[in-house]
């Protein structure tokens, strides 16, 4: 049975109670070149440690990032993620100290913002879309109109007007892993116009060749009129496809490109059986960010250590700021539909791309860390060390701290029902999902230092790694040789 569509205030505040205090409207007083935070708000956890200090030290680097440094931090694409990092910090409540300590890191190896080459950049001129060297041009282009405008006009105009360059800016909102989505829903999760300029941008410069999954999927959707089905039965129907499964291959680039060249009519007939009805709103986002945790955690080998798939990752990294989309509040129930049905569908074919591995969900439910949980609370040791680790652009603060929003919102969705409905991430597998990507960061490959698999499905993305350690066994042993140094003290 669905649940009732909620408002937009209610849809955020249901699950995290400390959004009422906000002002959930457009901030008038940031200037659209400026971050600005504020204490005691964070993010949607904002967990205590948030002070003036840290509030501070966080709008100062990335105001400096914003003004400083190129959104790709090399010629071949690779994302700047420095605000993605510095707020998840910030949220987590991390020290001033921290924050400085970790922006001035990623800092190190960045790209010089240009001068922008085209200041009277026109946005309809597709001659400068998914060009790298327009970002500062589009920056500007989009600090302007947010300046003008307010960020959720601009949001509305380029995304959700139905223009032909909406249409096409709403396929690159899914582009490069996500990234552009991510960007901006950190922009639109801390109120901050200057984030969201930077994720325009980032959307301007990304590719829209996934439009060749988008507009086939909805339409194939809308004509074969059937019930749609859970991402969960979608991922089985994926691996069960013979020619799907294996149509990208471990050299390819683009995964999913190789995926549109091989077995194109495969992944739209499953891809397009992911509806999302406008009355199960919220049930289908919190599906989504259930499913995207399950084969982010679940995607392992028997004979295998736990690692986490780079690219499934993003997926659940991302599906966090679902909310803050849907509480925009231009947001109506058919963009809401639209924005989730895509989601859903960009990460089957994530999923498709790295050869649909399969999920050992019983592995996740039954995983044992390294370091036994605390009976107080196991998200505390956790966050500790994972917000030590100051390596590979934050990608496991944010992954920690997606868990945790993953665990509050599928909380009301818990219990045997629920799991055969397709939210087979249940109680603490949300803590051993954070467990399992913890303990390989303190558990690198000798090779390069690699804690994440890259293409969990394919045999040879798993040659680097080692066989599974049973830490539960490794910690009985030592609670042995503890016991039996004691017993030679005393004698």
């Amino acid at each position: 049975m669905p649940l009732p569509l909620l408002p937009r205030v209610q849809l955020l505040s249901r699950h995290f109670p400390r959004i009422q205090l906000r002002n959930m409207s457009t901030s008038t007083t940031i200037p659209v070149g400026t971050v600005h935070l504020t204490a005691p708000n964070g993010g949607l956890l904002s967990l205590p440690g948030i002070t003036p200090a840290s509030a501070k030290a966080a709008s100062d680097c990335l105001t400096e990032n914003h003004n400083a440094h190129h959104i790709f931090f090399n010629s071949d694409g690779f994302h700047n993620h420095i605000s993605h990092y510095l707020l998840a910090l910030y949220d987590l409540g991390a020290s001033a100290s921290l924050l400085t300590r970790s922006y001035h890191h990623e800092a190190s190896y960045q790209r010089t913002l240009e001068a922008v080459p085209h200041p009277d950049i026109d946005p309809l001129d597709p001659q400068f879309l998914g060009l790298h060297s327009s970002y500062s041009s589009y920056l500007t282009f989009f600090r302007n109109e947010i300046s003008t405008k307010g960020y959720e006009k601009v949001l509305e105009e380029t995304f959700f007007s139905g223009t032909e360059k909406s249409e096409d800016m709403f396929v690159r909102l899914f582009a490069g892993f996500l990234h552009p989505f991510i960007h901006i829903g950190y922009g639109i999760e801390f109120k901050q116009p200057a984030l969201i300029a930077e994720g325009l941008a980032l959307a301007s410069t990304s590719g829209g060749w996934m439009e060749a999954i988008f507009f086939a999927a909805e339409k194939k959707a809308k004509e074969n009129g059937e019930e749609g089905k859970s991402m969960v039965e979608l991922m089985a129907e994926i691996r069960n496809d013979a020619k799907l499964r294996d149509a990208p291959k471990f050299t390819d680039g683009n995964k999913i490109k190789a995926i549109l060249e091989r077995a194109p009519e495969e992944l739209l007939r499953i891809v397009s059986q992911y509806k999302v009805k406008e009355d199960e709103l919220e049930l289908r986002m919190a599906e989504n960010i259930n499913a995207a945790a399950l084969f982010t955690a679940a995607s392992q080998r028997k004979d295998k250590e736990f690692r986490i798939d780079f690219f499934h990752m993003h997926a659940h990294n991302s599906s966090l700021f679902l909310p803050s989309f849907l509480s925009l509040p231009f947001m109506t129930p058919v963009h809401k539909s639209r924005l989730l049905s895509w989601k859903g569908r960009h990460d089957l074919a994530l999923y498709a791309s790295r050869r649909a591995p399969d999920l050992l969900i019983d592995d996740v439910r039954n995983y044992e860390p390294k370091i036994e949980a605390e009976e107080t609370n196991p998200w505390l040791g956790l966050l500790d060390r994972a917000m030590r680790w100051t390596e590979d652009d934050g990608h496991l603060v944010k992954l920690v701290r997606a868990a945790m929003v993953g665990e509050r919102i599928c909380g009301v969705y818990e219990g045997k029902e629920w799991e055969e409905r397709g939210f087979a991430m249940q109680g603490q597998m949300w803590v051993k999902m954070a467990q399992m990507a913890v303990d390989a960061m303190e558990n690198p490959t000798a090779d390069n230092g690699t804690i994440w698999i890259r293409s969990a499905g394919f045999e040879e993305a798993w040659q680097r790694f080692g066989p599974r350690r049973d830490y539960g066994a490794e910690r009985k042993k030592e609670e042995v040789q503890r016991g039996l140094k004691e017993m030679e003290i005393r004698d």
